[in-house]
């Protein structure tokens, strides 16, 4: 283990135990709003109620019911009412991989719990419950029901990648942070265009399709465009972060995420990977540009800071843990 972390820049040192990473609590987000709840305030109220956790710039926007913390569980009473919501461009799309809703149409029989021939419809936190016809979110209520802006019921899966390297000065020196004392990193970041906040490159499993497979295709989608290469430096570079992509990183994440899409019948899951170049042979040296998919891309630092899309904080506060950098 301590040759796989050194490979990777990662200081030797360094406690890490993968199958602990996965059971550290993701924070949730307040369901009603996105934003990051005060502790001290009651949980009976959203003072960001005017926001919403549904909608984009394509979309109509679509306020939750509040719903207090003690009362997501389903296995709490509480008087709830919520909003039936699949967006237009959801109910109308005619794609192999958007979901018929069986609530609708009686002859409808989707295999849930497995992996079929349109996705993997397996959650990585086990079995399910089928309610109406439809899966129960595991995580609990959201205030609305509906596939919201999700193709598929139940889990719908997407890959992160977070490539990493070390904040360096003009000397090529690790920059510290002179707060923590400690080096800092940074990350690829993107603005994303269906909401213009800033993210993890990333984006959803397609069928049949490998994790590492979806990190490498969203990465080069959303942050390479290649602008100033040639066709062979093209060639060099894709094949270099192909073998990067299939052969190292490190597993972050796997499983629910708080997500502004997330439904009472459909929600998202990921797998976050840690691709960092602690030596800059490779992934550092790339000059990221807005690929197809993303508004832009650039290096930045990665702190406590900085707000990101839906869960990418906590998954960036748990790369800086690894990496023992500055948060």
């Amino acid at each position: 283990m301590g040759q796989f972390l050194s490979r990777f820049g990662i200081r030797l040192g360094t406690r890490i135990n993968e199958h602990e990473i996965n059971r550290i609590p993701i924070h949730h987000k307040c369901r009603n709003c996105g934003q990051g709840c005060d502790p001290t305030k009651s949980t009976n109220t959203c003072v960001n109620a005017k926001f919403t956790r549904t909608g984009t710039k394509d979309q109509v926007s679509i306020i939750r019911p509040i719903i207090p913390n003690d009362k997501v569980r389903w296995s709490t009473s509480f008087d709830y009412h919520p909003i039936e919501f699949t967006s237009e461009k959801i109910r109308t799309s005619t794609k192999e991989y958007v979901d018929r809703d069986p609530r609708q149409d009686p002859n409808v029989q989707i295999p849930w719990n497995l992996d079929d021939r349109l996705c993997d419809r397996r959650s990585y936190h086990g079995t399910y419950k089928i309610i109406g016809r439809v899966p129960q979110n595991p995580c609990g209520r959201t205030g609305i029901t509906g596939r919201g802006h999700l193709g598929h019921f139940g889990p719908n899966h997407a890959a992160d990648p977070i490539v990493t390297r070390w904040k360096r000065d003009e000397n090529g020196q690790e920059i510290i942070h002179p707060s923590t004392r400690k080096p800092i990193l940074q990350f690829v970041a993107i603005r994303r265009k269906d909401t213009n906040e800033l993210a993890i490159p990333g984006g959803m499993v397609d069928k049949k399709e490998k994790v590492t497979d979806t990190l490498q295709r969203e990465f080069q989608e959303e942050t390479l465009n290649f602008p100033d290469l040639d066709e062979r430096s093209k060639h060099n570079l894709l094949a270099t972060i192909k073998d990067i992509f299939e052969n190292g990183g490190i597993r972050i994440y796997c499983g629910y995420v708080d997500d502004p899409r997330n439904t009472d019948n459909s929600w998202m899951e990921t797998t976050a990977y840690n691709f960092h170049d602690g030596k800059n042979e490779h992934l550092a040296k790339i000059n990221v540009h807005g690929g197809s998919d993303a508004l832009c891309a650039f290096w930045h630092d990665l702190s406590g800071e900085v707000s990101l899309f839906a869960s990418h904080s906590e998954f960036l506060q748990r790369v800086a843990d690894i990496h023992r950098a500055h948060w």
